[in-house]
Parts: C-alpha cells; sequence; structure tokens
C-alpha cells in the first residue's frame, strides 16, 4: 500500500471580517516586501484598510529602498477618505510618487469597485485578496493561479476605465 502524500497546504481560503482582512493584507504585504514585484491595490475608499499604520508604511519604504523595480498601483473611488484616514501613507507615497501612480475610477463603475490586494512578482500573481462584500466584511484570500489570474483581469479592467488621480503636489498660483 501506497503512503498518502503530504498534504499540500490551501491555495485559498475564506475571510471573515476587516480585521481579518487587515492581518491578511499585513502578512501578504510582508511577503511581498522580500522581493521586488508590483502591489496592486483597490477600494472605493480605502477606509478600512492599514495603511496608515507606522508597520505598514515602513514596510513598505525598506521595499521600495531594497528593490528599484518595486511598484504600487492603487485605484480608489475616492480619494477624500484615503486623504483624511492614512496621512502617513500619504507623507510614504509623496516621497515614492515616481513608484506609486494612484487611479481614480471613473463613475460608472465606482460601486463595482471592491477591496482588492493581489502581489505580483516578476509577472506571475503570487498573492491576492479580495472582498467579495463589503457589508458583511466577507472576502477570500489566494495563491492559486487561476483565481489570481481573474482577479487581475477584473483589476486591469478597473483601470482601463480610469483616470490618473490624487497628484502629490497642489500646483498653483
Amino acid at each position: 500500500m501506497d503512503p498518502q502524500p503530504a498534504s499540500s497546504p490551501p491555495a485559498s481560503g475564506r475571510i471573515d471580517g476587516w480585521r481579518e482582512f487587515q492581518d491578511r493584507f499585513r502578512a501578504t504585504l510582508a511577503m511581498a516586501s522580500a522581493s521586488a514585484g508590483e502591489c496592486r491595490l483597490a477600494d472605493a475608499d480605502f477606509a478600512h484598510w492599514p495603511l496608515g499604520e507606522r508597520a505598514v508604511t515602513d514596510l513598505l519604504q525598506q521595499w521600495m529602498r531594497q528593490h528599484s523595480s518595486a511598484r504600487v498601483v492603487l485605484l480608489a473611488g475616492q480619494f477624500d477618505v484615503l486623504q483624511r484616514a492614512h496621512p502617513r501613507w500619504l507623507s510614504w507615497r509623496q516621497t515614492w510618487s515616481h513608484r506609486v501612480s494612484c487611479w481614480a475610477a471613473s463613475d460608472e463603475i465606482v460601486a463595482d469597485v471592491r477591496p482588492m490586494f493581489l502581489w505580483r512578482e516578476q509577472g506571475a500573481d503570487r498573492a491576492g485578496i479580495r472582498m467579495l462584500d463589503s457589508v458583511t466584511a466577507v472576502g477570500q484570500w489566494s495563491t492559486d493561479p487561476a483565481i489570481l489570474a481573474l482577479w487581475q483581469a477584473d483589476f486591469d479592467a478597473y483601470l482601463q476605465r480610469s483616470s490618473e488621480g490624487m497628484p502629490c503636489t497642489t500646483v498653483g498660483l
């Protein structure tokens, strides 16, 4: 009789609640910061994200310094909550604006943009988090390439119907 193969860890799992979403985001960001790549974040307003935490901005700072090809793409429905709730992240973003792009979702898709975080390394999706219902805070995390490809396609479709937003500086008279 052949021995049973060792079970591999699951490629996907459920997220129940904003706290679990935040914990999963921090853990995935920590994994991503060990290598060059791109992080993609999407949300209507980023109200539930831990972007303003010192540990998160320190991790992003370290990642950018260690990997010259590290990039962040952020897509938001509106930026006012992000600007009020995460001033530390805004300061970090100003420093790295040449490698952090911010996009504003068009009015026609803003209601469809749900919290999503994708980490890509060398052109391949590695991990992702997506909230399926923002009201009940139920979501999914995954390392399954098929699921990540679908999420990446959604993100790309949102990006195609968006425009650059939230400039780092205000030009005025």
